[in-house]
């Protein structure tokens, strides 16, 4: 049997847009304008007064929440130009919730079944529900069941292979509730430690204002001390993932923290100076230049148009006007002198200088006709009077 010649086809072309983008790396604490001590007394006050509101809640609510989120406020001086669907992934020191408590829904390519082994197999009992994505385009179809399913779980991961046909399936629900499902790469080989990664991590979720907030604790299952740790590690990273931001605090207006019923307590506010200033970036400026640099070329291009508009029609009314021929057989030897190298300067004679002189135009027809009926109008009287003199005679 001979051997195949066909040759193997090439390599898929992965666009430039489509490659994963390389993390930011986050500055250090200390290289920020933040006051640490200022952090832990604005933190050590919030508590203080979330313990009170609950013995309040207490004595007068039997049934009331113990359970109290705190959140972190960023004002921005510059919002985001669109609203961002994925949820923004940010690091902590210790999850902001507990799997064992809070459910977490997978959302899985088909066949379902495959990837519940996968997990059993990798010892993975935190994910509470896995979900193929043709059991979520038919059993979970109409609305009731995507609000049951909504209210299930705390937190929603999805196959990074699926994410645009489950987010088309889910609708605008998950958006609207901010539990986007967060991407996962369900091909890593410590399959268990990217799920816990994304357990383990807060989410923000861009819009197009101006001020955002993320979780990144609970009185239910954090200590003042464990508080303290995920505030200081978000920090940080609040200058790499917010819209415009270039390592630092330049587009972020004021950072507080508040609980859901609470009063914001700030953290940091920006100097009076850069109060409503605008924050332009590297690539924004090199854009605004060339955009600049494009815009005085089409100028120049149009002004050079006009110019030679406004010379076509000074030669279209000059040759109207019987003088377009003459001017420029006048013209042509004078751009011709231009261009020859200058040469020895020969004295003009008096004979010359006379002969140029005498040089005229010559004479139109117009004008050889008006000076022909002149003379014949002078010489009228001069024959009338030899009629006289001939009749005398």
């Amino acid at each position: 049997m001979a051997a195949s010649t066909s040759k193997a086809p090439p390599p898929l072309f992965v666009p430039a847009s489509l490659k994963p983008k390389p993390t930011p790396v986050a500055p250090s604490l200390s290289s920020l304008p933040v006051n640490e001590a200022q952090v832990q007394k604005a933190l050590t006050a919030l508590l203080a007064h979330i313990t009170k509101v609950q013995q309040q809640r207490e004595e007068t609510d039997l049934l009331g929440e113990s359970e109290e989120k705190l959140f972190v406020v960023v004002g921005l001086k510059r919002a985001a130009r669109r609203e961002v669907h994925m949820p923004v992934r940010m690091q902590l020191a210790h999850p902001v919730i507990d799997p064992r408590q809070s459910p977490v829904t997978l959302f899985v390519k088909d066949p379902q079944r495959t990837y519940k082994d996968l997990l059993e197999k990798s010892k993975i009992s935190f994910i509470s529900r896995v979900v193929g994505l043709e059991k979520l385009r038919t059993k979970h179809k109409t609305f009731e069941a995507k609000r049951v399913l909504l209210k299930e779980g705390d937190l929603f991961l999805v196959d990074d292979r699926v994410v645009v046909d489950v987010g088309k399936s889910l609708g605008k629900m998950w958006r609207e509730a901010k539990k986007q499902p967060v991407p996962v790469a369900l091909q890593r080989k410590d399959l268990k430690a990217e799920l816990e990664r994304a357990v383990a991590s807060t989410y923000l979720q861009i819009s197009m204002g101006t001020s955002l907030s993320v979780k990144f604790g609970s009185t239910a299952i954090h200590t003042p001390a464990q508080l303290l740790e995920n505030l200081l590690s978000l920090l940080p990273q609040l200058a790499v993932r917010l819209p415009f931001s270039e390592g630092d605090f330049s587009n972020i207006q004021s950072i507080h923290i508040k609980t859901s019923t609470s009063v914001a307590l700030p953290i940091w506010n920006s100097s009076i100076e850069e109060v409503g200033k605008i924050v332009v970036t590297e690539k924004e400026k090199k854009e605004i230049e060339e955009k600049k640099a494009e815009k005085e070329k089409k100028e120049q291009e149009r002004k050079e148009r006009e110019e030679a508009k406004e010379k076509r029609r000074v030669e279209r009314s000059a040759t109207k006007e019987g003088k377009g021929r003459m001017e420029k057989k006048r013209k042509e030897p004078e751009a011709e002198a231009e261009e020859v190298v200058e040469e020895e300067v020969v004295p003009v004679s008096e004979p010359i200088v006379e002969a140029q002189e005498e040089v005229k135009e010559r004479p139109s027809k117009k004008s050889k006709k008006a000076a022909a009926v002149v003379e014949d109008k002078a010489e009228e009287p001069k024959k009338k009077s030899k009629k006289v003199k001939a009749t005398k005679a």
